[in-house]
């Protein structure tokens, strides 16, 4: 049961707007405590512009292939409105003492990702806008995937986002991505 049941526009599938599978090499990390948003006004799925509060920086992440995935779920009751549980999973290599302390104390985070594809509105997705996304799983066993840890952030049970996914998209891909790239370390 959603809260708005009513369809709003026509659903256009054409040669046009074909997305394409996957994620572009980098994305950002950001303390969802520190970032404040810009909503466009006639749409709330839209994001048009990031602030940080002090020194705060939006973290880079690299991962090459398919050692990062990310995506939603549809949680859906009979006595509750729909909602998304937003997630990402990532493979770091680093072994550095600095590394794991820094990897192991993440919580409660928003990234933005590039998707692969046409460098229109759309290709830049935030996740756990409004809620984060928490630590709920790592796993290493030194003989398998080639001794590559894996961890996974989601939304928490019970906090689900209000949208399947949010849009960054701050006047074009240019404009957009400098302003990711301007606020890293």
């Amino acid at each position: 049961m959603g809260c708005l049941s009513d369809i709003t526009q026509a659903i256009a599938n054409s040669c046009t707007n074909v997305p394409a599978s996957g994620l572009e090499v980098k994305g950002w990390v950001i303390n969802r405590s520190v970032a404040t948003w810009t909503i466009d006004g006639d749409n709330v799925v839209l994001l048009t512009g990031l602030g940080m509060s002090g020194l705060a920086v939006a973290y880079p992440i690299t991962a090459v292939k398919k050692e990062m995935n990310a995506g939603f779920d549809g949680v859906f009751a009979d006595n509750l409105p729909d909602l998304f549980t937003h997630n990402i999973s990532f493979q770091p290599y680093g072994r550095k003492a600095a590394d794991i302390l820094a990897l192991d104390s993440i919580d409660d985070i928003v990234v933005v990702l590039e998707l692969k594809g046409p460098k229109t509105t759309g290709c830049f997705i935030v996740l756990g806008y409004e809620t984060g996304l928490h630590l709920i799983s790592m796993s290493y066993k030194a003989n398998d995937n080639n001794g590559i840890p894996t961890y996974e952030f989601a939304t928490k049970e019970g906090q689900g986002e209000k949208y399947s996914r949010y849009i960054f998209w701050n006047e074009d891909y240019d404009t957009t991505l400098e302003t990711l790239v301007g606020f890293e370390t």
